[in-house]
C-alpha cells in the first residue's frame, strides 16, 4: 500500500512523521485525512504526539519495534505518553538531538551519526535492542536523514559509495538500494514514512522515484 502526500502542502512527510510496524506517530496538529492515509498506507494505529512542544516528530524521533529514543528537548509528560505506548523510552541527553537525523534503524540493527559518543549510542543500544554501527553515508554524518531503513529493505542517500551500502547491509541485514525523492533530493527518509507494511510519500515524489523506494524497502 502506498500514499502520496503533505503535511500542510509540504511534502517532507518524513519530517513529521515515524512509523514502526505497529505504531504510527503524528503531530497533535496533524489534519484528520492525512491520519486517515497514514493508517491506510501503513496498516497500524496512528497516535498524535509532540515531542518537545514541537511538530517535528520524525526529526527527533528514532523508533523501532522495541523503543524510541527521545531528544533532550522532550517533556518527562511526553515521555510518559511514550512510554504507556509499551515503547523502551531513552530519554537522551545527548546535544546533537535531532534523532531522526543521526540514527537509521530497523528491528534488526542501524547505524549511526558518528559524532554521537559510544557511551549514549550503548544507551540507545540497549533501548532499541539493537547494534549501532558509526558511519557516514557519503559525506554526511547524519545517517538517519540520508537512509530509511525497514525490515525488508532499505533506500540510501544516492551519494552512497558501494562500501556505504555493503555496511548497511551488513547493519541492517536486509538489502537496499540508492535513490532520491520529491524530485532528486538524497535526504530519503525525511520524504518517506515506511513500515513493513506500506508507506507514504512526499507527493513531489515523482512515479519513477516510487518505483524504487517500492523495490527498495522490498515491496516488490
Amino acid at each position: 500500500m502506498r500514499e502520496r502526500c503533505s503535511y500542510y502542502g509540504n511534502p517532507w512527510i518524513g519530517m513529521f512523521v515515524k512509523a514502526s510496524d505497529s505504531m504510527v506517530l503524528a503531530p497533535l496538529d496533524c489534519p484528520d485525512k492525512l491520519l486517515a492515509g497514514l493508517h491506510g498506507s501503513l496498516k497500524a494505529e496512528v497516535r498524535r504526539v509532540s515531542v518537545g512542544d514541537s511538530n517535528l516528530v520524525g526529526v527527533y524521533l528514532a523508533m523501532n519495534n522495541n523503543g524510541v529514543i527521545m531528544p533532550n528537548i522532550a517533556s518527562p509528560q511526553e515521555a510518559a505518553v511514550f512510554k504507556s505506548f509499551g515503547l523502551n523510552v531513552y530519554h537522551s541527553p545527548e546535544r546533537q538531538n535531532a534523532h531522526g537525523n543521526n540514527l537509521a534503524i530497523n528491528d534488526k540493527g542501524g547505524v549511526v551519526n558518528p559524532h554521537i559518543h559510544a557511551t549514549e549510542r550503548r544507551k540507545m543500544e540497549d533501548a532499541l535492542g539493537i547494534e549501532l554501527v558509526p558511519m557516514r553515508i557519503g559525506d554526511y554524518a547524519t545517517v538517519g536523514s540520508s537512509c530509511l531503513a525497514g525490515n525488508r529493505g532499505f533506500l540510501a542517500h544516492y551519494a552512497a559509495s558501494d562500501d556505504d551500502m555493503k555496511t548497511l547491509e551488513s547493519a541492517f541485514k536486509v538489502k537496499g538500494e540508492r535513490g532520491t525523492v520529491n524530485m532528486g533530493t538524497g535526504f530519503v527518509s525525511f520524504g518517506v514514512v515506511a513500515n513493513s507494511h506500506g508507506y507514504a510519500a512526499g507527493e513531489a515524489t515523482s512515479a519513477h522515484e516510487l518505483g524504487r523506494v517500492e523495490s527498495a524497502l522490498g515491496y516488490v
